[in-house]
């Protein structure tokens, strides 16, 4: 009988462990054993007690997985797709190892605010992954080997993400119209840098509260005017794309510090809203078409902008263009500093072999812009030429009104706007001017006549030429 006795004490006291131990043990363990098992975990990282909650860089809260923190040690294998089932987990980060395999999807996971999988061998990235993602703040993806893919709708309900940084990673077709500023009231850093995007910037940037967007080394094209509405933007890299066109004003940018356009199509002049501004340390203009004077910036504005790779009319920078110059120049705004033109007018001379100007004694006396592909509207400036004899602007896609400036030009002898979109009436020019108008059928006419094929509260398209797209140096931030 006592020994009996003494069996069934022991037995107790054994079934009383158990059940201790196993009320410490966390219920995520059968899930965290098969992330375990997934990942190639170095005998240096210890994950071996039965409780995960002891393993080293995972933390736990009232027994429930809420942080998984491996970066940098070494790690391999894939991950389980089970890890959704980690219900309390909010921090999950596993950047710089080498884990492959595709990225599993974390649908449901509310309580999660970062997930990071930067630097490692990821090859794909679910449809599903944000699905009832309410929490999530930040996510970063970058520099994984992704198959080609595009950003997926489910990202709508992640509305409080304040970082989406997915550098480098396969990203294809046009720029995402997922991240609008009334979905993402909180979204600060869009970093979309040296994937495949095509296409132009959204209109949906403007107005929103994006301080650091990156979106360099890929085929964007456009202009980039969209950004002089972003006034919380703090860092611009836009380097080695397909951008064009003039600079947008910076009036509105009171805290950019960082901005980099090297490696672009950009024509026309630096504004002078750039050059003044207070907050800026680094720019980067390097290999465009800019335009008019090189600028000078302060002295504590760290400038990429090597002599020659633009088109300043003089290498030392703040010094003046001659006055002809920058006439043209003014002319040239009318139309959006179209392409062509910056690609042949060089140097600070216009009398030396620049495309459609002619000159007499050091005096512009004729301008011939013919079938030009020029849009926009013909500029007063043309006033300012007080030489000129001639003036041809035929055959382009001109609009608006005929300047009344030109009928004070006390030399002029030849006016030619034919075949352009004009409108208004035609002002009255002296007699000894041949006036050629035919071909706007919206002269005469207080509005403009409608493009054929183009509905009610249509536009045209922007100013301006496209040019050849070769590049001079393909030099990036990262």
């Amino acid at each position: 009988m006592e020994k009996s006795h003494c069996l069934d004490c022991f037995l107790l006291v054994l079934c009383l462990f158990a059940s201790l131990v196993s009320s410490q043990t966390s219920p995520d363990s059968p899930t965290m054993e098969k992330l375990k098992a997934s990942l190639k975990i170095p005998s240096s990282l210890n994950w071996s007690d039965p409780d995960p909650c002891k393993w080293p860089h995972v933390g736990c809260k009232n027994q429930r997985v809420t942080r998984i923190q491996i970066r940098l040690q070494n790690v391999g294998g894939t991950l389980a797709p089970d890890v959704k089932y980690l219900s309390e987990l909010q921090i999950f980060e596993v950047m710089n190892n080498q884990i492959g395999g595709p990225i599993p999807s974390f649908a449901g996971l509310r309580q999660l605010q970062v997930a990071n999988f930067h630097t490692n061998n990821f090859s794909s990235f679910p449809a599903d992954f944000f699905t009832g993602l309410s929490s999530l703040s930040q996510i970063y993806l970058d520099y994984n080997p992704f198959d080609p893919w595009e950003i997926p709708e489910s990202i709508k309900e992640a509305t409080t993400l304040t970082t989406f940084s997915a550098n480098k990673v396969n990203i294809q077709g046009r720029f995402p119209g997922l991240f609008d500023y009334v979905t993402f009231p909180s979204l600060q850093n869009l970093h979309l840098a040296m994937n495949n995007l095509t296409g132009e910037l959204p209109a949906w940037l403007a107005g929103s509260s994006i301080s650091s967007l990156w979106v360099n080394g890929q085929s964007l094209n456009g202009t980039i005017q969209v950004i002089q509405n972003m006034s919380s933007l703090q860092e611009v890299w836009f380097h080695g794309n397909r951008f064009s066109g003039p600079l947008p004003d910076f009036s509105m940018l009171y805290g950019l510090q960082q901005l980099s356009l090297r490696d672009n199509q950009f024509t026309g002049v630096v504004p002078m809203s750039l050059i003044n501004l207070k907050t800026l340390h680094i720019v980067n203009l390097t290999n465009n078409e800019l335009q008019g004077p090189t600028p000078k910036f302060a002295d504590g504005v760290n400038v990429d902008m090597i002599p020659g790779l633009n088109r300043f009319c003089l290498d030392d920078p703040g010094v003046a263009c001659d006055e002809r110059v920058n006439i043209l120049l003014s002319i040239m705004e009318a139309v959006g500093y179209p392409e062509i033109f910056a690609d042949n007018w060089k140097g600070n001379d216009p009398c030396n072999n620049w495309l459609g100007i002619a000159c007499a004694q050091g005096n512009i006396v004729s301008i011939l812009f013919v079938k030009k592909g020029l849009t926009g509207t013909i500029s007063s400036n043309f006033s300012k030429l007080t030489s000129l004899t001639t003036l041809v602007l035929s055959g382009n896609n001109l609009t608006g009104t005929i300047p009344e400036e030109l009928t004070t030009l006390p030399n002029l002898t030849r006016l030619d706007v034919s075949n352009n979109n004009l409108y208004g009436e035609i002002p009255s020019f002296s007699s000894k001017v041949a006036l050629i108008t035919f071909g706007n059928p919206g002269l005469g006419k207080d509005k403009p006549p409608r493009p054929e094929g183009m509905s009610p509260g249509g536009s045209p398209g922007g100013g301006g030429l496209s040019g050849n797209g070769v590049k001079k140096s393909n030099r990036f931030f990262i």
